[in-house]
């Protein structure tokens, strides 16, 4: 899956589904947008955010956000 700045976070967690619990483990800042993210008004948000979403509710550039991602899906990936 290609991920970019407009990529729905929910097509993100369809597509690795194990990526929440993954963050917990190894990004222990994001802890704070995790949590956030199973609130149930933020289930229903979840369905319209985007990554460039998350980025600016975690104050970080989304080309920071991205590649943090994408390291993460790499790591879990070669090691699973």
């Amino acid at each position: 899956m290609i991920i970019d700045e407009n990529t729905k976070l929910t097509d993100i967690l369809n597509a690795y589904p194990w990526l929440l619990d993954e963050l917990a483990r190894t990004e222990p800042r994001a802890k704070p947008f995790l949590a956030m993210m199973n609130t149930p008004l933020a289930k229903g948000m979840l369905k319209k955010a985007t990554v460039a979403d998350a980025a600016k509710y975690l104050k970080r550039p989304a080309s920071r956000l991205l590649s943090k991602l994408e390291g993460v899906i790499r790591n879990y990936e070669s090691s699973h």
